[in-house]
């Protein structure tokens, strides 16, 4: 999966923080409309501004697009705090971290983490929060009526590949930054359908002029050696094999779009008319015990209710996400994960 929020997005995501900032709720849309949309031809195809009318056809997608993102953030939870005085205490840090070290290593391995504690000297920072969520059947104990059951299928749930993103001084502020994370989800969607467009175009062309190579050099051969002998044979059947692929090939690339302005608007607008089906948000109920197994929802077993957010970008995999505030104290000296000499 790629990176839950790119560089290759920051001029997006200055464009839509800019012209938020400040400003009152439905002030100043239009330029916040117009600068994003802007920003999303630069990050996909600029040539989209050859067509004719391309911001009309695009501005109310955009702005429809950036309100669908503000749903979505506004159905993340309050942050947690993350913290060695939390882990027992919060059964959402107590089930996303093995240990306390564990906690303050995945933190403070964060470059990001690092590079904010450096620049701004608050005494906590807010940041996003992303995982993988894992499942694996195991064997293990069960009290039950006060009998201790062995070999009991279990389900063992687990938390990996940690990443920290949009460190700020406030929850707010981090908000922002997962907004615009998500909006940038729909973008990378165009560009991806933009990019394989390009890319079949091109695949097509280099099949095309390989044949025309082969069909050359067969013929080249056909004429140096005598006809009716047994090499003769399989050289013509070579030049009506390649032939006829080259034909194929042909009427391929004739049928293929051409990736014009017109052909890559059109498919930024298809992503843009229905955000639902590249971003979403789902809930997760969960109910775990502090060893992290599964209980079901009918046992009587102590544990604890857990509520996941979950991001899906499109058919891949989805993601925990949570806001968390990490206090400067818990973070380790960046020399901790330097590597020697």
């Amino acid at each position: 999966m790629k990176p839950f929020i790119g560089n290759r997005f920051n001029g997006l995501r200055a464009a839509i923080y800019r012209n938020r900032q400040g400003k009152a709720p439905g002030q100043h849309r239009t330029a916040e409309v117009f600068h994003t949309m802007e920003s999303v031809v630069d990050d996909t195809d600029s040539k989209i501004r050859l067509v004719p009318g391309y911001k009309k056809k695009l501005q109310n997608l955009i702005q429809s697009s950036l309100e669908f993102a503000d749903d979505l953030v506004d159905q993340i939870p309050e942050a947690i705090e993350v913290s060695s005085s939390t882990f027992a205490s919060d059964p959402y840090v107590n089930a996303f971290f093995a240990n306390v070290t564990d906690l303050q290593s995945i933190f403070s391995h964060s470059s990001e983490i690092q590079d904010y504690m450096e620049d701004v000297h608050d005494t906590r920072c807010c940041a996003l929060l992303c995982m993988r969520r894992t499942e694996k059947t195991a064997m293990g104990m069960e009290l039950s009526d006060n009998m201790l059951k062995k070999d009991v299928r279990q389900i063992a749930v687990s938390f990996s590949d940690h990443r920290i993103y949009s460190p700020a001084p406030s929850e707010p502020e981090t908000r922002e930054g997962l907004r615009s994370c998500l909006f940038q989800g729909l973008v990378t969607n165009a560009l991806e359908r933009i990019t394989q467009l390009r890319l079949a175009s091109h695949n097509l062309q280099s099949r095309r002029q390989m044949l025309h190579t082969r069909l050359r050099h067969y013929k080249h051969k056909a004429s140096e050696v005598e006809q009716g002998t047994r090499t003769s044979v399989k050289i013509a059947h070579g030049i009506e094999a390649t032939g006829r692929e080259l034909r194929k090939t042909e009427e391929k690339m004739l049928n293929a779009p051409l990736l014009t302005p017109q052909v890559a608007l059109e498919q930024v607008m298809e992503v843009f008319s229905a955000p639902g089906d590249f971003v979403r948000i789902r809930k997760f109920p969960l109910r775990l015990n502090k060893m992290g197994i599964r209980i079901s929802d009918t046992s009587p077993q102590p544990c604890n209710q857990l509520n996941l957010t979950e991001v899906v970008f499109g058919n891949e995999l989805p993601r925990v996400v949570a806001l968390a505030t990490f206090p400067r104290m818990e973070l380790l000296p960046r020399t901790v994960f330097s590597a020697p000499g």
